[in-house]
């Protein structure tokens, strides 16, 4: 599935870093290194049929049991890499140049894409589109609804009147609503 070289990354990568995350917590591997590395792209037994084409990956976030642990922006590396191969042909490997993502840290601790018992493959693919990205699509002057990203926390204006605030669990939340003013309903 190679692409164009013309068009944009619009994919995200969820991988399962259930079996990993543990690295991290005990510190033997870095965020990065579970998140960015090494994953097999191959369908199955194939080493020509891929589940995604790594020239359109533009976020990964790492899931473990139903949580976002972390979200990462692809950047490319002092070559101009986004990613590189390792291991042995045929099944080479795929390691990610990236960062932590600050645009789509609200995220983080949200829920995530889970995986069943036996399913074969710890990826799942998203659309780009699907993320809360904190800001206006370009072109939508009065969209239907409205999104910001204030920390961590994501707040959508639906309609006029609907405010929704979604937040991490560690966070807590204030209303205090204003005095009318003359001539608003």
């Amino acid at each position: 599935m190679p692409t164009d070289g013309n068009a944009e990354p619009d994919q995200v990568l969820a991988v399962n870093v259930t079996r990993r995350w543990s690295e991290v917590e005990d510190g033997t591997s870095t965020e990065a290194d579970v998140v960015l590395g090494e994953w097999s792209p191959w369908v199955g037994r194939s080493t020509t049929k891929r589940h995604f084409d790594p020239d359109r990956i533009a976020v990964i976030i790492a899931c473990r049991r139903g949580e976002t642990m972390a979200v990462y922006e692809i950047h490319p590396d002092g070559d101009g890499e986004r990613y590189h191969w390792t291991g042995d042909e045929p099944r080479k490997r795929l390691v990610f140049h990236g960062r932590p993502s600050s645009r789509y840290a609200a995220h983080l601790n949200a829920p995530a894409p889970t995986w069943k018992a036996g399913e074969g493959t710890p990826l799942k693919l998203l659309a780009l589109g699907d993320l809360l990205q904190g800001e206006q699509p370009q072109g939508h002057d009065e969209p239907a609804q409205r999104q910001a990203v204030v920390g961590q926390a994501v707040i959508t204006l639906s309609g006029t009147q609907n405010l929704t605030v979604s937040i991490p669990p560690h966070y807590s939340v204030t209303i205090t609503p204003r005095v009318a003013q003359e001539g608003s309903s």
